[in-house]
């Protein structure tokens, strides 16, 4: 068992050694390259668009944001998707910027995706820049965007937050999944994006946008646009630095933690990718691969081989994510990763049942269209 033991983990620091530690590297050295380009994006020509239902209570943090910013877009516009709390009166109240313009949704439209549909048929600038209503971030934000030589898509970062210790679990389990996004960014592309912070070009949004191929699913719209760019080979870059981050809450409960882990599963199957698909089995035959070893030196009682299952995945993982962890500045939750690989065959257990058995809601509205 000690030999299936090692080839396990030779094999698993070979291929996430070289898909989360070189791709890190090659994507750094992109993101370089990006700031040498001489023609740069210009905040004058970005609209933020932000769409938002019943977020009365989270709102407080994205409008110190905008207030706070050293340079300001062209305009934000708030879309809002018929809330019944005081959001309306919330950014009415505290806004004391002159650059920005709320619209309501009509009756029989509603949803994240055509809130931003039906707000892109009056932006006039050059460049679209989604962001979530319960975001924030620094005072040089778009300054740092202004850094960006042109293209048709940036995937930037958006990064959760912990408040409490037990938290940090809910960080580490994305943070885990976005290290592996930027390396296989510098290796070859992107295969997620978030549309809490997401910049593209307007007309070429216009042009590519497929909404039709992913209406039935109320959630998802930023991969599958991603999905839209990459299929008309648009110019689709990522980019890691926190300077060009957002931050948020991580959820504030387990069971808004699972609903949320469960939406992202399902856009993931649905958007049919072929380069996701393989990863996705690679990564499934590397969880069977040490649940299986560890379910068998539990069998035979060795717990001696347990501990050094968990020991080496836990060193193994603290030593391949700590480059990307101390890139977003989240070295906080990156000493929990030890706990979080006892927990996670609970977790993976969890997740597969609930699959089959629980469908989750978000907003208050079913994620598959009848």
């Amino acid at each position: 068992m000690m030999i299936a033991t090692l080839i396990f983990f030779v094999v698993y620091v070979i291929v996430i050694g070289i898909i989360v530690s070189v791709g890190f590297v090659k994507q750094r050295s992109k993101e370089n390259q990006y700031g040498k380009d001489e023609s740069k994006i210009e905040a004058s020509e970005i609209t933020v668009l932000i769409p938002f239902r019943n977020e009365e209570h989270r709102l407080d943090g994205l409008l110190d944001s905008i207030s706070d910013l050293k340079e300001q877009p062209n305009k934000f516009i708030f879309i809002n998707d018929h809330s019944d709390d005081a959001s309306v009166r919330v950014i009415r109240d505290r806004l004391t910027i002159e650059n920005y313009s709320l619209i309501d949704l009509p009756e029989g439209i509603t949803g994240k995706k055509r809130a931003l549909r039906f707000a892109s048929d009056i932006i006039e600038t050059k460049y679209t820049l989604t962001i979530d209503a319960d975001v924030e971030f620094n005072s040089s934000y778009l300054s740092a965007l202004a850094q960006l030589g042109d293209a048709d898509m940036y995937v930037l970062p958006a990064v959760m937050i912990s408040k409490k210790w037990h938290e940090h679990f809910y960080e580490i389990d994305l943070l885990l999944v976005t290290a592996a996004n930027v390396g296989l960014s510098g290796l070859a592309r992107p295969i997620m994006a978030s549309g809490a912070n997401l910049l593209y070009k307007t007309e070429t949004f216009r042009k590519v946008d497929n909404l039709e191929s992913h209406i039935n699913m109320a959630s998802g719209d930023d991969t599958y646009l991603l999905r839209d760019f990459r299929e008309n080979n648009k110019d689709t870059r990522l980019h890691s630095s926190r300077d060009c981050s957002v931050t948020t809450e991580t959820p504030q409960s387990f069971r808004e933690f699972i609903d949320q882990r469960l939406r992202w599963i399902g856009k993931t199957g649905d958007i049919k990718d072929h380069f996701s698909t393989t990863l996705a089995v690679v990564q499934a035959v590397f969880t069977i691969g040490f649940f299986g070893l560890l379910l068998w030196s539990i069998i035979e009682g060795n717990w001696k081989i347990t501990a050094l299952l968990f020991g080496l995945k836990s060193i193994t993982d603290l030593f391949l994510f700590f480059p990307y962890f101390n890139r977003v500045k989240r070295l906080q939750s990156w000493v929990f990763i030890p706990i979080y690989e006892i927990l996670f065959p609970i977790y993976t257990l969890l997740i597969l049942v609930l699959l089959f058995t629980y469908k989750p809601k978000w907003k208050g509205r079913k994620i598959y269209a009848d």
